[in-house]
């Protein structure tokens, strides 16, 4: 006791019954460790109202000072230093009222914002930061004007964990880099750890505030010089174009790795999130560093298939999905290596709640038997998501965020490639066809622009953005004119026939009827074709 007391944090879930609960809490009465039930409103109210009668238990035989008392029909031993807690967020998705029988048990504590200026202040003294006090005030500044005055997006988070981030690895910094100015390293640590996660149009925002922070600081950026030739070379055997921003982000992505155990890379379909992931797992295997993931959709099956359940009447368990990949994951191993499980699907409440313990420092996944499995060092948790609408707060602040947004990709990467494969008499054709309208039509159908002129954009039966376009295109081409032969066996008349049907065919294919007749007129202004008036 003079050192410290056992915890036992539990993370509690809607599979968990009155059973598995009260195992723990027999476990806890007899050792007299502490126990933190976290999310407990998370338990079904059925379960709830058992629950308080096992704790009301517990109690009196403690106001007794009893030795030993009758719990869940056996006699057990009562240390008094025994102590139970419960956390919990209202008002998320898949959370209950509690009950007044479990209320009255408890003391209820509201925990409010605490004092990050303190907190970062004793962090940076700890990390050997001379100017501790200046450098304290400024991060507290930046996180308070970055949430004001940057776009409101569902996957940043400028509270605690952010902050606990940025402070362990600048302490890291430092230790790497003494050499270079304590505000040099903050500032350079600040940007690491914030820029990959924002958006196309928050990062001048965000450079912006930084410089008015840190007028005339020049911050030198760390070098991954072996691992960025890697990136590249695995980009470019997996016939890749290799684009600046995608490398960065992959290198982004092993960035935020190093410092998070979960790390979620989000952005819109046609960002390339896949192919960062995969990139980053081939380069660190070709760097004599075995890495090995297993991708998995969470929303295939429901939260009893992902995480199993146990048995009411034989209380045997059953595995789930996940809990066995987890399991397997995480059994000891000789050799250096990475083993990633990916999640690629929507994240919502109802099944990650579960994950919050592995997600922060506890790294303990809690199943309803009550069993404890661990995330060792060498593995890692990944998430591949559009967005994170439908997760809440308490998700996005235990995980890393690496943003990829389709605009810093383009599509002229994709046709690029794709044209390298198409047989070399019809290249120079399809990329003047490619160059003359295509890109006009694109920004016509998504911006209203035509010529000098300003529109309305065409109104679309689903959202789609110019990668999608292009990419549909492209297979349409292909279909229509198949690579069977070594030469070309298509006429130019043919093939810009064909490049025009394939236009209609793709990118007007998800216009509202309302909107093709104009897209109709533009392409055959644009392309100079006589325009006959239909007739039935």
């Amino acid at each position: 006791k003079a050192m410290a007391l056992l915890c036992v944090v539990t993370n509690c879930g809607e599979g968990m019954d009155f059973r598995a609960v009260g195992t723990v809490l027999s476990g806890l009465s007899q050792c007299g460790a502490w126990g933190c039930f976290d999310e407990f409103n998370r338990i079904d109210i059925s379960v709830l109202s058992v629950i308080s009668t096992q704790l009301q238990t517990i109690r009196t035989a403690l106001v007794a000072n009893q030795r030993t008392f009758m719990f869940e029909g056996y006699e057990i031993n009562l240390d008094p230093k025994v102590g139970i807690f419960i956390t919990m967020n209202p008002g998320y998705a898949g959370r209950t009222e509690l009950p007044e029988s479990v209320k009255a048990l408890f003391r209820p504590v509201t925990c409010i914002m605490p004092d990050l200026e303190l907190i970062c202040l004793i962090s940076l003294f700890s990390d050997g930061f001379m100017r501790a006090k200046t450098l304290a005030k400024k991060m507290t500044v930046l996180y308070k004007l970055a949430r004001e005055q940057l776009s409101k997006q569902y996957h940043y988070d400028w509270g605690l964990r952010s902050l606990n981030a940025v402070l362990r690895m600048a302490g890291v910094n430092k230790r790497k880099s003494p050499e270079i100015s304590e505000t040099a390293t903050l500032m350079r640590t600040l940007f690491d750890m914030n820029f990959p996660k924002f958006v196309f149009d928050d990062v001048p925002l965000f450079m912006g505030l930084m410089k008015d922070l840190f007028p005339g600081v020049d911050y030198p950026r760390v070098g991954y010089p072996e691992f960025t030739a890697e990136v590249r070379n695995v980009l470019e055997t997996d016939g890749y174009i290799v684009l600046q921003n995608q490398v960065e982000k992959v290198i982004q992505l092993y960035e935020t790795m190093m410092t998070r155990h979960s790390t979620m890379i989000v952005g819109p379909t046609s960002g390339g999130k896949t192919v960062v992931i995969n990139t980053l797992i081939k380069a660190q295997t070709n760097m004599g560093l075995p890495t090995k993931c297993t991708v998995l959709n969470p929303k295939a099956c429901s939260v009893v298939e992902l995480y199993g359940f146990l048995d009411p009447n034989t209380r045997d368990w059953i595995d789930g999905l996940f809990s066995n990949i987890f399991r397997e994951m995480n059994r000891p191993t000789e050799r250096d290596e990475r083993r990633y499980v990916c999640f690629d699907g929507d994240v919502d409440a109802l099944w990650i709640e579960n994950m919050n313990s592995v997600m922060d420092d506890n790294k303990l996944l809690t199943l309803a038997n009550g069993e404890r499995i661990r995330l060792n060092s060498y593995c890692a948790l990944l998430f591949e998501v559009g967005d994170l609408a439908y997760a809440s707060p308490a998700t996005v602040s235990r995980a890393g965020m690496v943003y990829l947004d389709p605009k810093n990709l383009g599509y002229a990467c994709y046709w690029e490639r794709w044209h390298r494969g198409r047989y070399e008499e019809e290249k120079e054709m399809l990329t003047r066809m490619f160059d003359k309208i295509v890109p006009l039509a694109i920004d016509y159908i998504l911006e209203g622009v035509d010529g000098n002129n300003q529109e309305d954009p065409l109104k679309l039966v689903i959202p789609q953005t110019n990668l999608n376009m292009v990419t549909q295109l492209c297979y349409f081409y292909e279909a229509m004119f198949p690579k069977t032969t070594i030469t070309c066996p298509y006429e130019e008349d043919v093939i810009e026939c064909g490049f025009i049907q394939c236009l209609y065919a793709s990118l007007g294919a998800a216009l509202l009827e309302e909107s093709r007749p104009r897209f109709d007129d533009f392409i055959k202004r644009n392309l100079e074709m006589i325009n006959y008036e239909d007739s039935a």
